[in-house]
Parts: structure tokens; C-alpha cells; sequence
């Protein structure tokens, strides 16, 4: 009777996790095993022959001003976006953390960017600060000459990083407001007794008790400006003169709208090969500083 009971089990826990499996099967190994089968070869993604071609797509990739241009708009959107984000995010956390009346009206304010999707974001935005946009209006009545927010190559890439720590700064708070509701009250009451000052208390125990939503925040941060695509899209298409164009981007417009499948598969893998490493380096060094600071 009871390895019936088993048995039976057995089959439901697989009958729940097919389905999941299977999706999780056709959208992200297929793809991912196909896109290195076609880096190796020369295939515009439409035509019935490929050319084996062996590595010269990933030599190629180094050598592309396009594709290095799109390592360094990545990396300009990626590392100061995690550092600000994060830097706002406990700022905002600990000032939300404090009891007032308006202190749930706050926590809704930082997180409903959120609820906003990204595609939705960039047309919102892009209508704010287009060169004939509510923000020039607004400008223009007040004496100020219109300025060239997404049109520019010097500013563009900045109005960007703004729309990125705007988007995901209330997800963050959130994470660390959770982090904080969850540090015992007893260290900041022996804190007090023993005349800790406020950056005392801060450094000693708020911070480290942090340490679990730091590694979840810099970590989602990092990597998800690393696969950033859908807000330039929407906003700029890459553009101005390639000021905004990201790697993901770069991946989609060489594979898609140039016919270089094969190339574009190149560049996805260098994409990926980044972004694997940078996150298992990431997690490891951060889980080891959590080690540290909590024991």
C-alpha cells in the first residue's frame, strides 16, 4: 500500500513539472544549443544552405567596432546604474522604514514604476522628452531653449541611465525595506546603550544585516542591464549614432534586420559567456561577504 502511495507520488510530482519543464525545454535550451550550432556557420537565417565557417564569426565579433561600441554602451548603463540603484534604494528603505502616516502612501509611490512594463515605460518617456515633448513645453514657457534629450549623442545615453534608476529604484527599496523589517530591534536598543552614533549603527548593523537583498539586488541589477534591449527599442533604436546601442540590441539588429543570422548568433553567445560569468562571480564573492559580515 504504501509504495502504491509512492508510485502515486512519483506520477503527480511529474504530471506538475512537465508542463514547466517542457516550456522551459522549447524556450531556452532549444534556443540556446540552436544559437551556438549556427555561430559556426555562414547563414542569413532565410536561405536553404549554411556555410560551415568555424570560429571566424566569434573573430570577426572582436574585431567589430559596432559590437565593442555595444560592450561599452553596456557596460556605461550597467555598473552605474547597479551602483546608484542600490545607493537610492537603501537610502529609501531606511527612510521608509520609519513609522509615519504617510509611510504606506511612500512605499506605493516607489514601487508602482514597477507595475509599469518596459515597453510602456519607453513610450511614455520617449513623449516627456522628445525634442517637441511635454518637458520642452514646459521649458519653452519659461524662457528655456528646448534641449535634445534622446536626439543627442551626449545625452541620450544619460537620459537613459536616469529612465533605468527611475524604473528600478522601488523594486530595490522594497527588497532592503523587507531586509531591514527583518534585523532584530534588540542590536539597535544595545547599540543606543552602548552610544552608537547613527552611522555607528548603520555600518555595524544595519548594512550587514543587509547582506542577503544586497547579493539579490546587485546581482538582478547587473545582469538585467546586461540583457537591456526593450527601452532602447522603444526610445532610440540603438541611436543616436550608436550612443545607446546595447549589446542585446546589437544581437537583435545584426541577427534580424541585417539577415546575419549566424553573426548575430556569435554575439548572443559572447552575451551570454559575459553574463554567466560576471553572475557566478558576482554571487560567489557576495555570498562569501555575507559569510563574513553576518558571523
Amino acid at each position: 500500500m504504501k509504495r502504491k502511495r509512492l508510485n502515486r507520488d512519483t506520477l503527480d510530482t511529474a504530471l506538475l513539472f512537465t508542463p514547466g519543464f517542457v516550456v522551459y525545454l522549447g524556450f531556452m535550451i532549444l534556443p540556446i544549443i540552436l544559437c551556438v550550432y549556427y555561430s559556426f556557420f555562414d547563414w542569413d537565417g532565410i536561405m536553404p544552405t549554411m556555410h560551415f565557417v568555424g570560429l571566424d564569426n566569434f573573430v570577426n565579433a572582436i574585431r567589430d567596432r559596432d559590437f565593442l561600441n555595444s560592450l561599452r554602451v553596456t557596460a556605461f548603463f550597467t555598473i552605474p546604474g547597479t551602483i546608484i540603484v542600490n545607493a537610492l534604494g537603501i537610502l529609501f528603505a531606511i527612510l521608509v522604514n520609519r513609522k509615519g502616516a504617510m509611510t504606506n502612501f511612500y512605499r506605493s509611490v516607489f514601487f508602482f514604476p514597477l507595475l509599469i512594463s518596459a515597453v510602456a515605460i519607453g513610450f511614455i518617456w520617449k513623449s516627456l522628452l522628445s525634442y517637441d515633448g511635454i518637458i520642452n513645453t514646459m521649458l519653452a514657457k519659461i524662457g528655456v531653449q528646448a534641449i535634445d534629450f534622446i536626439g543627442s549623442p551626449k545625452l541620450a545615453p544619460w537620459s537613459m541611465l536616469f529612465i533605468n534608476i527611475w524604473h528600478d529604484t522601488g523594486f530595490v527599496t522594497v527588497l532592503y525595506l523587507a531586509g531591514l523589517q527583518a534585523i532584530p530591534t534588540d542590536l539597535y536598543d544595545s547599540a543606543r546603550i552602548d552610544g552608537a552614533s547613527g552611522g555607528q549603527q548603520f555600518i555595524r548593523i544595519t548594512f550587514p544585516w543587509l547582506a542577503p537583498a544586497f547579493t539579490a539586488c546587485v546581482v538582478f541589477l547587473f545582469t538585467g542591464y546586461m540583457r537591456m534591449f526593450d527601452l532602447v527599442m522603444v526610445m532610440t533604436s540603438g541611436g543616436p549614432a550608436g550612443a545607446t546601442q546595447t549589446v542585446a540590441y546589437q544581437v537583435i539588429f545584426v541577427g534580424f534586420t541585417r539577415n546575419m543570422l549566424s553573426y548575430g548568433s556569435s554575439l548572443a553567445i559572447y552575451m551570454l559567456v559575459l553574463i554567466s560569468i560576471v553572475s557566478v562571480t558576482l554571487t560567489y564573492y557576495l555570498r562569501k561577504r555575507e559569510e563574513k559580515l553576518i558571523m
